[in-house]
């Protein structure tokens, strides 16, 4: 009797320890699942299109909404995007805004394009500053009173500025820019000038005396600047050619005067759009094709990878810092608070052929932060490449449905950014050959150490 007294409580322990496994591991399945795409998508307080976005800090920020018939409608959140409300909507004031502090901001009107407003009370409210006959392209503010605004009235461009919050503003220089244009001005004075950079009409130029003169700056390559992002007076990036067959994404380190290439379409996968540099190392660039992928560097575009999106299109890319921003195309948006999670990239390593399709196993393997995996190819193929847990969840989508030529292939996984346990996972290889529709699977086992 004692002795089956003693079998019923081991029986019962087993069955609470094996309840207790099921737990931890449905809890944890649960809380990785979805974890390979970490930019969410988010809803808004009303239907159009994103125009323009900006943050004056991880809370609170402001946007405008392209509204057919309507205009353009600015809403803000203070909760990081969590919530959005309406708080204007008259076009004639408000258009592109940029706030200097949580109070105070300027917009241009982009009813008519012809008038600069302030606000002072975080956009609820706006007041005329300037009104002109000129066209007025866009505007950039290094402080509360100094600022400059491309404008145009034909058959010129020119540039305006203000000292004193637009109370005034004078003419100071001709050309440059265009219908739109994006202003930029660092803060810091350079031999006494400020320093600063517009795009209009497809082309980039530089002021290096507080935009009393412009330069066009010549990549070497042809095709209109779709964007540019720069970090000091010297070093940035641009997306040249977008919506072509020969788009790239070219870096800078001495103010434009050389470029190399870092990134070109076709010869990688993605077309580049929207760039943003967050920092010297990391780089954000929205992409044109429909596959719900957001790419980034962090070893200065060096390399790039790409991310997984929730939604289809994301060709704009707005951060706040290299944790938190947005990526969106017309009404579709999605926000990352966590640097956008996993870091996947693709790169063929060589034209040379096996025999057999082969998925080598991962190295370094265990692993801490980011291995590679390499696999041959013997006919063109569309590829899966996935990583699954223990229960056959899939957790990372490295590879979907992407046409593939004969060849050898590395993938090189980065899991800084992933919210995964540490424990054994699988990586599964699905070719399926363009000619025959031969299907080959192949699965090894990787351990990941965080």
């Amino acid at each position: 009797m004692h002795k089956d007294i003693i079998l019923n409580k081991m029986k019962k322990f087993t069955i609470f320890i094996l309840a207790l496994i099921l737990f931890l591991i449905a809890h944890c399945t649960l809380y990785i699942e979805h974890c390979s795409a970490q930019w969410y998508q988010i809803n808004l307080p009303v239907s159009g299109s994103i125009f323009h976005m900006q943050f004056i800090n991880s809370n609170t920020g402001w946007a405008t909404i392209s509204q057919s018939g309507v205009g353009y409608i600015l809403i803000r959140t203070t909760n990081q995007g969590t919530n959005w409300f309406v708080i204007y909507s008259d076009s004639s004031k408000v258009g592109k805004f940029q706030f200097i502090n949580d109070t105070l901001g300027y917009a241009i009107g982009y009813a008519n394009g012809r008038i600069i407003s302030k606000t002072t009370n975080s956009g609820y409210n706006w007041f005329v500053m300037q009104q002109t006959y000129d066209i007025l392209n866009g505007f950039y503010m290094i402080n509360a009173d100094t600022g400059w605004v491309n404008a145009f009235n034909v058959p010129t461009t020119f540039t305006l500025r203000t000292t004193n919050g637009f109370q005034t503003m004078e003419q100071i220089s001709t050309g440059g820019g265009g219908t739109p244009a994006t202003l930029y001005f660092f803060k810091e004075k350079y031999n006494g000038e400020y320093c600063g950079y517009v795009r209009g009409a497809g082309n980039l130029n530089k002021t290096t005396n507080s935009g009393y003169n412009w330069i066009q700056i010549n990549t070497g390559y042809t095709g209109n600047i779709n964007s540019f992002s720069f970090i000091n007076k010297d070093t940035g990036w641009v997306v040249q050619g977008a919506y072509t067959n020969s788009s790239r994404i070219l870096k800078t380190v001495n103010g434009g005067n050389n470029w190399v290439t870092q990134y070109e379409y076709p010869i990688f996968s993605y077309e580049p759009n929207y760039i943003f540099a967050v920092s010297t190392n990391i780089i954000y660039c929205g992409i044109l094709t429909y596959n719900y992928k957001i790419l980034i560097s962090t070893n200065g575009g060096n390399n790039w990878g790409n991310q997984l999106s929730q939604i289809w299109n994301n060709a704009i890319v707005y951060m706040y810092d290299s944790n938190f921003g947005y990526a969106w195309t017309g009404n579709q948006i999605v926000r990352t608070t966590n640097s956008g999670g996993p870091i996947t990239s693709i790169n063929k390593i060589s034209n040379e052929t096996t025999k057999f399709i082969n998925l080598k196993q991962n190295f370094p393997n265990p692993f801490n932060s980011s291995t590679t995996i390499e696999f041959d190819l013997i006919k063109t193929s569309i590829i899966d490449l996935k990583i699954y847990n223990v229960l056959g969840k899939e957790v990372l989508s490295i590879i979907d449905s992407k046409e593939l030529k004969e060849g050898k292939y590395n993938a090189n996984l980065d899991f800084n950014n992933i919210q995964l346990s540490s424990g054994i996972y699988f990586y599964k290889l699905i070719a399926t050959e363009k000619e025959k529709g031969r299907i080959i699977q192949i699965t090894k086992k990787l351990i990941y150490n965080k």
